[in-house]
């Protein structure tokens, strides 16, 4: 999905797809995510791969005319180098569950447009219990004589009585890093506090257990549950059918390839603490 580490993992293979090539130039794919309550920052335009050209990953088009439309206003969209997506860079674009949103992206002359609507936010989120208590861990000795992150965990629920698609994702929140791991052991996962990230794939579970062993850091973590509008079911969906079937990805995007998705969701925190 998206941004960061929490970014959705494409599920696209338009390319792979198409029964008939095609120029690279003459069409391009989309992937356009947008969520309720939060910046418009994941928009992604590729190239399309013809199918006799080696797989590869798709070259991101860096030129393309994005806008977003709302309630009668139109919102233009600038690439940014860091992220290799358009955002929108102002600060008078709210989105909101319910709205109808209207994309249009064009590439050297070809124009594509979609439409979304936001899903409404997931209902009756929860949490067992806001701090994860995980002991001082001076040295990977300590977990011969026992394991100092058993029991360390927190769960989270909510409400899917029409069995809907949701995700969850887990973000570090706190800006000093007080790592829960000793050097010794935090050697042999480097990284893992730059790159950490947790995101689920969808699903229509209520509940997700976030186990401690996971964590990078010591401190706030905010827990986010996305619920899935219908063009992303549907693409997940078929993404997960039996590849005997060979239906080809649902595409909701006029003109190109791609898909145009929301998402609304709820959070809870917890910290993790020393006894």
């Amino acid at each position: 999905m998206r941004r960061i580490g929490y970014v959705i993992s494409s599920l696209l293979l338009f390319q792979a797809c198409n029964p008939v090539p095609e120029p690279a130039s003459d069409n391009y794919v989309v992937e356009a995510y947008v969520f309720a309550g939060e910046p418009v920052r994941d928009i992604t335009i590729k190239e399309l791969v013809p199918l006799d050209e080696p797989e590869g990953e798709s070259e991101i088009i860096e030129d393309a005319r994005v806008v977003l439309k709302k309630g009668g206003s139109e919102y233009a969209l600038v690439y940014n180098n860091a992220s290799k997506k358009y955002r929108y860079a102002g600060s008078d674009l709210e989105i909101s569950s319910l709205e109808t949103l209207d994309l249009e992206v064009e590439v050297n002359g070809r124009v594509a447009t979609s439409t979304t609507e936001v899903p409404t936010a997931p209902v009756g989120i929860a949490i067992s219990k806001e701090e994860m208590e995980i002991p001082e861990i001076k040295s990977a000795a300590d977990f011969i004589t026992g394991n100092p992150l058993e029991g360390a965990e927190v769960t989270v629920t909510w409400s899917n009585p029409t069995h809907e698609l949701h995700y969850t994702t887990v973000e570090f929140r706190s800006k000093l890093l007080k790592p829960i791991l000793p050097p010794d052991v935090q050697e042999v996962v480097d990284g893992i506090i730059e790159d950490f990230a947790i995101i689920t794939v969808p699903g229509t579970d209520t509940t997700f257990t976030v186990l401690g062993a996971t964590l990078p850091s010591y401190g706030l973590y905010v827990v986010k549950v996305y619920k899935v509008n219908q063009e992303y079911a549907d693409l997940y969906q078929s993404e997960t059918q039996d590849s005997r079937e060979l239906n080809q990805p649902p595409s909701n995007i006029i003109n190109a390839r791609g898909i145009f998705s929301a998402f609304a969701s709820d959070s809870v925190f917890f910290e993790v603490v020393k006894p």
